[in-house]
């Protein structure tokens, strides 16, 4: 998740960069593309349920040798 949020971020900064290069009026329009990719970004990136960060820990030893039998 944070890479894809640095990698962003980044894409953004050289985009900006290299229209200021161009000149005034496309910065100008890179801002308002830009806008628009980070506000498509957020609404399609967020689905509304909690990513998963822990895999599931068995709580029993005899649930721990089954996985281990089963192997």
């Amino acid at each position: 998740m944070r890479l894809s949020v640095v990698l962003l971020i980044v894409s953004l900064a050289g985009v900006l960069g290299g229209a200021a290069l161009i000149g005034m009026a496309a910065l100008g329009g890179a801002v308002i593309f830009d806008s628009l990719c980070v506000g498509a970004w957020a609404l399609f990136h967020d689905d509304g349920h909690a990513q998963p960060s822990v895999h599931e820990v068995p709580l029993t030893l005899a649930q721990v040798l089954e996985r281990a039998r089963a192997s």
